[in-house]
């Protein structure tokens, strides 16, 4: 085993024992990234999105973090974050803390959202995988690995351009044991074969386990879904994909890990 892998492999097991409160104690907000994820099935392909979004100035989580608490007191709801009455948007699904306060007025909602993003200091890399419809699958592992290794380069390839140093932790939305394991696995197989693992240094990554998530992991979610939901219907345009469009850092990827079906 190569040292690199010893060194990957100890991390992982040093962070899979920790929430991830505990491993952000003493690491600053400004050296956190987010990783966001979404996944749906229709009858035509099977979607699947990560986001990896970090902030570009040390008070980008504090000003979004103020901003979502503005936003609750502006629409009258800093009670309870509970399920509104009737059919909830999507982005009350993804991201309640963002989205709730937005319920009672739907048409503005996600151009509500899209100008908060908008007006924040953060960046985005985004990776997403499709599988037409009667094809096979590929492994969950092989598909973390492609979902990871489009995310992390593209980080890089943003580190190297910006001469920005690497954040030292990504959290994660929380899953079953076994695929944290997995995916916790794989992205530390992935990290020592990227052509700038140096840019991306002590990089590690820990799920967060709590009921309440930081509203930037809430953010981070509902970019994935909204690039998700993009994917699937491309039309119309989402102003929240819009706005998260243009601020990905290139080389986002958009592709599919399936090879397309052979025309007869």
């Amino acid at each position: 085993m190569s040292a690199a892998a010893k060194s990957a492999g100890a991390a992982s097991r040093a962070v899979a024992g920790k929430s991830a409160s505990q491993v952000m104690a003493g690491i600053g907000a400004e050296q956190i990234a987010f990783l966001g994820e979404y996944e749906a099935s229709t009858k035509d392909k099977q979607v699947f999105v990560q986001i990896l979004c970090w902030p570009t100035v040390a008070t980008a989580w504090p000003l979004l973090t103020q901003a979502a608490k503005a936003l609750r007191e502006q629409r009258g709801d800093t009670t309870m974050l509970s399920a509104p009455k009737g059919d909830p948007s999507w982005m009350h699904g993804v991201a309640p803390q963002l989205g709730l306060p937005l319920e009672r007025d739907l048409g503005a909602a996600e151009s509500t959202l899209a100008t908060l993003i908008r007006r924040l200091p953060v960046r985005f890399a985004v990776a997403v995988v499709e599988h037409e419809a009667g094809q096979n699958q590929a492994s969950d592992a092989l598909r973390y690995r492609s979902l990871l290794s489009g995310c992390l380069t593209a980080y890089s390839n943003y580190l190297k351009s910006t001469k920005q140093t690497a954040c030292r932790l990504v959290i994660a939305p929380n899953q079953d044991p076994l695929k944290n394991e997995m995916q916790q696995r794989v992205y530390h197989e992935v990290l020592p074969h990227l052509d700038s693992t140096s840019r991306l240094g002590p990089l590690e990554l820990a799920f967060w386990s709590e009921a309440t998530v930081p509203v930037p992991l809430e953010m981070a979610q509902l970019a994935a879904a909204a690039v998700g939901r993009h994917v699937q219907h491309p039309t119309p345009a989402s102003p929240i994909f819009e706005t998260i469009r243009a601020h990905l850092a290139p080389p986002s990827r958009f592709h599919s890990l399936s090879r397309p079906t052979r025309r007869k």
